[in-house]
């Protein structure tokens, strides 16, 4: 699900969605929580470089799909159907509900969006939405040069990973780098441990090969991130909010835009009250 707000960049991150969406193999709701609420239907049966949306109050989604270049896809590509959405009063709650309705795996949302999304009621209702959301949340960089996800790495304790972000991350069939920084007040782990750890339980139960791990012992987590993120050419960064305070050790001044780190796009999962779709995993 696609949160749209500002219509400017609503092109941009449409056909940012796309991609994530053809790449998972998966179907994208464009939700407009700009004051004009869009309804309808449209199936995206093209190459989605040439999509265009007119300078309005609100998305058009009709004149979205009026403005589509069809184009003959090869036989055997997915293309993925796109419907609007509409969450009426736009709060935490209403989100929820949208959430397990529409059996939504995934938020999508802008960096630039993210002020925009506050509400009179909160004085900083996205973070609000980013620490309540009951599925993953990715951030997308402002004028992000969108490409496909091949490179992901996953920041977690490995004595504490988990197997569902695991599994969700399989639908990428991306390189994921396991990347082990030690919860706050715990030893740093040795590096046979940690590689016996990762390929005998971690990767054996979540049937994934493409997994590798990086083990970090640098005591400034930022530096050893910046370095793991540069030299692979990561493409997504994934963690998980709220636990052992991975968020907070990346990101400073939460009470403001949350926004990516070094421009990367920001996976966060919830850590508790997370809506599990059980046809993902089959």
């Amino acid at each position: 699900m696609l949160f749209i707000d500002d219509v400017k960049e609503a092109a941009s991150l449409g056909k940012s969605a796309l991609k994530i969406a053809r790449q998972c193999k998966a179907n994208l709701h464009l939700c407009n929580v700009s004051e004009a609420f869009t309804t309808g239907r449209v199936l995206v049966s093209h190459m989605d470089d040439d999509v265009l949306l007119e300078d309005s109050d609100g998305v058009d989604v009709n004149s979205l799909a009026r403005q589509l270049t069809v184009t003959d896809q090869p036989e055997g590509v997915f293309v993925p159907t796109v419907t609007s959405l509409e969450i009426n009063g736009f709060n935490q709650k209403a989100i929820g509900e949208t959430v397990v309705s529409n059996d939504i795996w995934l938020i999508i949302i802008g960096e630039q969006q993210l002020n925009p999304l506050k509400n009179a009621d909160a004085a900083n209702y996205n973070m609000q939405m980013i620490n309540n959301s009951n599925c993953p949340v990715l951030i997308v960089p402002q004028h992000m040069d969108f490409s496909y996800f091949n490179r992901i790495t996953y920041l977690t304790d490995l004595r504490y990973c988990d197997l569902g972000v695991m599994q969700f991350l399989k639908v990428f069939n991306a390189q994921l780098f396991v990347t082990h920084v030690s919860a706050p007040g715990l030893p740093d782990m040795e590096e046979r441990y940690a590689q016996e750890l990762l390929a005998e339980e971690i990767s054996t139960k979540v049937n994934y090969s493409k997994m590798f791990l990086r083990n970090t012992k640098n005591k400034n987590i930022k530096e050893s991130i910046d370095h793991i993120l540069d030299t692979l050419e990561i493409k997504m960064l994934a963690l998980v909010n709220k636990k052992h305070h991975m968020f907070e050790r990346l990101f400073d001044h939460l009470s403001e835009n949350p926004g990516t780190y070094k421009n990367v796009p920001t996976l966060i999962f919830p850590y508790l009250n997370w809506f599990h779709k059980a046809s993902f995993y089959a």
